[in-house]
């Protein structure tokens, strides 16, 4: 919370849209006509915003998506100390905290209102019930897994890389846990109010999405954009690789002592970080697997050792690990007063529309993330495309094509197109956006009414 709370921002717009779907969560989502949900809403996540949905009620405006966040990031830890407690991991409630002291980006993903959090409490209880063997527990926590994130799906592959596992470790094969984490997805998948568009929302969203990347439009995150620097990712991974390599070292160290299940952690934290290093999206994943393997690789070779770590020694590594935490979080500070804007700069704009335009109208947004903001702050209109570009490209290709080229300015009458392709009467520029009024200035349908700190607003008057 005191991170949360450190700055007014949000980290991420999507938290926004989170958080008006969690008002209602059963209610639909109608801001998108035109897109793939035209034949119906599928809520991939319902589950997360169901738990989202007591924030919502009980606190006002946007710190409910910032408690929200920051009460599952705090479950997310326990999920991780409940592991290494539960395999008697010496020095555990400090093992816990290292993801958050090694990567501030790590934080950062701990910290958008997106169900990253519960993705990593659910992953590390799913990983418990794998190597314990409590199948009822594995089977229903891959079905709560998938209904609350698709990620979910990635199930399969850790109950795969456990079976050769167990394969290497007992000369047999096992797939009674590869049925169960199959069988608990599926379930998920089925057995949920928007079955069966949910089967034909995971073939557009996950497979189609991740196999053709190159023909369709996929939409960044906060922290791709900090990433995409080459020495930004340096920074956001040398703290997971230095886990990493101290869990191959304790494993190593270990020799005959080491464990079947130190072995599969330590393999699904190298498959996690080679992910991170070509993707911010597994940074959230990459240090606490890496942690794990490295609890049960010194569990393994070292538990006596470090049991017999007096009180003061103790107590100067948690210091180290509480101020890491401490320099980490003001890394994510500075970087969310940097680059996000107020959480308020579309208030302006949601006040104008309510006094001159009619609830229903269309409004045009020249940039495509400025939909959660917007779905926040106006939901009485209807937008072009969010979330990500392909539910618009999927459904209709060519009018995605159009949206590409106004939004760079492509067209000299862009009030035409505007007024004749997507049948707005409202067209929304998100600042900054360097030469945006003279891109307008250069078409006389376009009749700039408000502009303010955060936006421009302008009133489509006639096509050319």
């Amino acid at each position: 919370i005191a991170i949360q709370f450190s700055f007014d921002r949000a980290v991420g717009s999507d938290g926004f849209f989170h958080l008006r779907i969690a008002k209602s969560p059963f209610s639909g989502m109608p801001w998108m006509p035109g897109s793939i949900f035209d034949e119906g809403w599928v809520d991939h996540q319902l589950l997360f915003h169901i738990l989202m949905t007591p924030f919502a009620a009980l606190v006002p405006g946007v710190a409910a998506a910032k408690l929200s966040a920051a009460a599952f990031a705090a479950l997310a830890i326990t999920g991780l100390y409940i592991f290494l407690r539960h395999f008697r991991t010496p020095l555990s409630w400090l093992l816990a905290l290292l993801p958050a002291a090694s990567s501030w980006h790590f934080l950062a993903r701990m910290e958008m209102p997106r169900t990253q959090s519960l993705s990593l409490l659910l992953l590390t209880l799913s990983l418990l019930a794998l190597i314990t063997g409590r199948s009822k527990l594995l089977f229903g926590l891959a079905w709560v897994y998938m209904a609350t994130y698709h990620v979910g799906l990635g199930l399969l592959g850790v109950a795969f890389v456990f079976v050769l596992c167990q394969r290497h470790s007992l000369g047999r094969w096992h797939l009674a846990p590869l049925g169960l984490v199959a069988t608990g997805l599926s379930a998920g998948l089925l057995l949920h109010p928007h079955s069966p568009r949910t089967l034909f929302y995971a073939w557009d969203h996950v497979v189609l999405k991740v196999l053709n990347r190159s023909n369709l439009p996929v939409g960044g995150e906060w922290t791709e954009s900090i990433l995409s620097n080459p020495s930004n990712m340096t920074e956001a991974m040398l703290g997971p690789l230095l886990i990493l390599a101290a869990a191959i070292f304790f494993f190593v160290r270990a020799e005959k002592q080491r464990s079947s299940e130190a072995r599969f952690l330590l393999l699904l934290a190298l498959g996690a970080s080679l992910a991170a290093l070509s993707s911010s999206k597994f940074v959230e994943y990459a240090a606490p697997l890496s942690t794990l393997a490295l609890g049960l690789s010194l569990r393994d070779g070292s538990a006596q050792l470090l049991r017999r770590l007096g009180l003061i020694p103790t107590l100067l590594i948690a210091a180290i690990l509480l101020g890491l935490v401490s320099h980490q979080a003001s890394r994510l500070r500075s970087a969310v007063l940097a680059t996000e804007p107020s959480p308020d700069r579309f208030v302006p704009v949601a006040d104008f529309l309510r006094s001159e335009a009619e609830p229903g109208e269309r409004v045009y947004h020249f940039d495509w993330g400025d939909f959660p903001e917007l779905v926040w702050h106006a939901p009485e209109y209807r937008y072009v495309v969010g979330l990500d570009p392909h539910f618009l490209a999927l459904k209709a290709p060519r009018q995605w094509e159009f949206y590409e080229r106004l939004s760079r300015c492509h067209y000299s009458n862009p009030s035409k197109v505007i007024r004749e392709r997507f049948d707005a009467r409202w067209a929304l520029v998100s600042l900054p956006w360097e030469g945006a009024e003279r891109c307008m200035a250069q078409d006389p349908g376009m009749e700039l009414v408000l502009r303010s700190p955060g936006a421009l607003l302008y009133r489509i008057v006639a096509p050319r």
